[in-house]
């Protein structure tokens, strides 16, 4: 059994450690390429921008398209430690104002996050799916269930509610949106979910200032 203390083990250690760096530097580096240009990005300009060689990117990724299957799940841990542990509140309008704010206020901090969302489908996808967004989606069935939302939680509503969420995003990530227009926008999300207006500006004006 090799010991921790052998050199052997040691050298091993410290290679795994270099390797998991430098893959991790890549998957950044294409996180920011592909904010700024889309799928049709460089390979060699990743490699670069994350101080490497075009050969050795090819030790971690043997294509494009496996770096982008690496770099949907990196994406959507990179967010979800941003802005989206679960929300517990016991008012399920109150949680789903709260998501959403901390998605928008995301879009202004980490622009590069929302702008790779907004360029690639399956991110998205996995934002909904298995991401913080799944709050999102969970909390509106809850919300119907228990009366306090109008309707029915189906497809159509979903994606209703994330294209307005998605387009309030890119507003922010262009620099053309404050906390009044959050605000603003969770309150008439809100309001589409039944809720009285007074309430809902409340309730987005409340999740939006406690970020």
């Amino acid at each position: 059994m090799t010991s921790l203390a052998d050199p052997t083990f040691l050298e091993s250690s410290r290679g795994s450690k270099k390797k998991s760096r430098t893959r991790l530097a890549l998957l950044q580096a294409a996180l920011q390429v592909l904010s700024e240009q889309g799928e049709s990005f460089s390979l060699t300009e990743v490699a670069s921008r994350a101080g490497t060689s075009h050969g050795t990117f090819y030790n971690y990724f043997k294509d494009r398209d496996e770096l982008m299957a690496a770099l949907v799940p990196y994406w959507v841990e990179a967010f979800a430690i941003r802005s989206a542990e679960e929300v517990t509140h016991a008012d399920l309008a109150v949680r789903f104002a709260t998501i959403s704010a901390r998605a928008l206020r995301t879009a202004t901090e980490a622009p590069e996050l929302v702008r790779v969302a907004l360029r690639i489908e399956a991110v998205q996808r996995a934002l909904v799916v298995e991401g913080p967004l799944s709050y999102l989606q969970s909390n509106l069935i809850a919300g119907y269930k228990a009366g306090r939302f109008i309707g029915a939680p189906d497809d159509g509503t979903l994606d209703v509610l994330l294209g307005a969420l998605l387009i309030a995003a890119r507003r922010n990530v262009d620099g053309e949106a404050n906390d009044g227009y959050s605000i603003s926008v969770i309150q008439r999300l809100l309001m589409s979910l039944g809720i009285d207006h007074a309430e809902a500006k409340t309730i987005a004006s409340d999740a939006v200032s406690s970020l």
